[in-house]
């Protein structure tokens, strides 16, 4: 049976019901029908004979135990794995050997298969160096740059693009908006000279 928060329709059709679901049954509580062994409420008596549509199950409990009943051809190992949360082969036959698993219908455990989640999830990057062989031992020997752009709101004087540049020894940075990107190796000229000028070196 599927909830239909919103039904389109003013009129149930029971043969069709009957006819596509399952049996319906009019008592003096209410109307009812059968689901695969589930009893479902489909309306309650409001007056003149007439009943209200609903739609809600009778017995929760027994449509999980259901649910659960219709898996039981799947209880594998690697299944379970899944289940519950890629848990861990020892997590798991901790689990069948002291029968904390409600439903799990296993004497041993197997072990699965690679597991393709488990396998990313466990992916880790290598670690960045704490220190470079490379670093510059003086101001300006090396410098770093990078251009970002075009953005999509320019600013005030019409400028999509900028560039850093960041003195690897210092970390000094600075930061020079443009128009276009063929204007970095003219701005580089220019930082080149005004970091020269502050810092006496060349």
């Amino acid at each position: 049976m599927w909830h239909i928060p919103k039904l389109s329709r003013n009129l149930f059709s029971v043969g069709r019901f009957t006819k596509d679901v399952g049996p319906v049954t009019f008592e003096s509580d209410g109307c009812f029908a059968d689901n695969k062994g589930l009893k479902w409420q489909l309306g309650a008596r409001e007056g003149k004979g007439l009943f209200k549509l609903c739609m809600t199950p009778m017995m929760p409990d027994e449509a999980n135990a259901a649910s659960s009943k219709d898996r039981q051809g799947d209880t594998t190992s690697y299944l379970w794995h899944l289940r519950l949360g890629h848990i861990g082969h020892g997590g798991l036959d901790a689990i069948v050997k002291k029968s904390y698993g409600v439903g799990i219908d296993m004497t041993s455990v197997k072990q699965w298969e690679l597991c393709d989640g488990c396998a990313l999830g466990k992916q880790t990057r290598v670690s960045y160096m704490k220190s470079s062989p490379n670093r510059a031992k003086h101001v300006l020997e090396v410098v770093h740059s990078d251009v970002c752009g075009p953005m999509q709101t320019p600013t005030f004087g019409g400028k999509r693009y900028f560039v850093t540049f960041i003195d690897d020894k210092s970390h000094f940075c600075v930061v020079y908006l443009l128009r276009n990107k063929s204007e970095v190796a003219a701005k580089f000229a220019e930082f080149v000279a005004f970091a020269e000028t502050q810092t006496g070196k060349r």
